[in-house]
């Protein structure tokens, strides 16, 4: 939350500067220098429990105009909801403290300005020129994804969270990964004038896990961007790999496994995660529900069927998420349910099973068909959108370069 504060005030006197600067100069601006010599700014963040009329008592100012500013403001923003840790700058002369001007963040892109016109104050909305970069980001996995991010503020668990959705079909980031995996980003950056605000989309993924390369290229065709393997093939299978995101394995796929309550050897034909109960349970692809209830020992149970003849079950839920029942079409990541300990468990965690054409597989294992693949007379285009950025990964690659932009990021805030 300090990062995020710590952001909004940067864009904001960023912007408060651009627009002193780049006004037009007319009677009623003014320049930096005499700015300096005849006004004050009183930048501040907004306290728990304020009001404009409590700020404008805070800081001596006359109440009377604390109204009307907030009459002007009504038709861009309503002053009565401003929200503590937002960011407010006030203008006021030297001599005689009347207010010239007051700006109220909303966010990192725009504010509102309420400025003096005679004995009147006129309000607009001011959004500010985003600029949009390539950065890099290079992780080396020590236990997680999340923690081995090379810093733990909010941008970075976004991108870990995106790059997770994005490898989900190849990749299951709470098992898979193994400590010295590698994985580089090239993704946008977002720039207000000289302040960092947030990151966009990843443009690529290079990831080295368990000695095996796994490439991912962001391309857009037809008004839809996707992602794709060097060969142009979609990256989204048939199914996930993992219906669950917060999860271990507990019990791998056997077909002979002591039973840890009955005591007996008997087949275990899925995977069993453990989660904390009531943990969502997505459908791993797109299907219809045929059955959606309460069986014997594996307790409250969804099962899906797909195309392509495979079938999914998801056993001991603690409940079944309303309006899931038979006969319903489902959508891939669509939640059905709920990790819990229903039926015949020692403890909250979902049996996860995959059948095809009849028989149970392994669901860590299987290969799954891909869903589309870029057209043939666009791969010249994707290849060459691919060679660009692997020479944009050698340049940030090189010691000389990462060594300069790691101590430029890290100035930069």
């Amino acid at each position: 939350m300090k990062l995020i504060l710590r952001f909004t005030a940067v864009i904001f006197a960023s912007a408060l500067l651009y627009f002193i600067i780049n006004s037009p100069k007319t009677e009623s601006s003014y320049s930096i220098s005499k700015a300096e010599r005849e006004t004050i700014l009183l930048s501040e963040f907004v306290k728990k429990g304020d009001t404009l009329e409590k700020i404008f008592r805070r800081h001596g100012l006359d109440r009377s105009d604390a109204l009307k500013i907030y009459n002007a403001s009504l038709d861009v923003y309503d002053l009565s909801k401003i929200h503590a840790g937002e960011v407010y700058s006030i203008l006021i002369k030297n001599d005689d403290r009347s207010i010239l001007q007051m700006d109220y963040s909303l966010n990192e892109t725009s504010f509102v300005r309420i400025s003096r016109e005679g004995d009147d104050f006129k309000a607009r909305l001011i959004n500010l020129p985003v600029t949009t970069k390539t950065g890099y980001i290079h992780v080396k996995i020590n236990r997680n994804l999340i923690e081995s991010m090379p810093e733990d503020h909010e941008e970075y668990r976004k991108i870990a969270l995106k790059l997770a959705d994005i490898m989900a079909w190849d990749i299951d980031f709470s098992n898979d990964l193994r400590e010295g995996d590698s994985i580089d980003m090239l993704v946008e950056e977002r720039w207000v004038g000289n302040a960092f605000i947030g990151y966009g989309e990843i443009l690529a993924v290079e990831i080295i896990n368990n000695g095996r390369i796994y490439e991912a290229y962001r391309y857009e065709y037809n008004g839809s961007a996707d992602y794709y393997d060097p060969k142009g093939r979609s990256l989204k299978k048939s199914l996930l790999r993992s219906p669950l995101k917060y999860k271990y394995i507990s019990s791998g796929f056997s077909k002979r496994r002591l039973h840890p309550l009955l005591r007996t050897y008997r087949p275990h034909l899925g995977v069993d995660y453990a989660a904390p109960a009531g943990t969502p349970v997505s459908a791993a692809g797109d299907g219809r529900i045929i059955f959606a209830g309460y069986k014997r020992q594996i307790g409250r149970l969804v099962i899906i069927r797909h195309n392509n003849g495979y079938t999914t079950y998801y056993g001991h839920l603690s409940r079944i998420k309303r309006g899931i029942r038979r006969g319903k079409r489902v959508k891939q990541g669509e939640i059905i349910g709920f990790v819990g300990s229903s039926g015949l468990a020692t403890g909250p965690h979902l049996d996860y099973r995959v059948k095809y054409k009849g028989r149970f597989v392994n669901p860590l294992t299987i290969k799954l068909p891909r869903s589309k693949k870029i057209p043939r007379e666009l791969m010249p285009d994707f290849i060459a959108k691919i060679n660009k950025y692997k020479d944009t990964f050698a340049m940030y690659r090189s010691d000389v370069y990462a060594d300069k932009h790691t101590t430029t990021r890290q100035n930069e805030g």
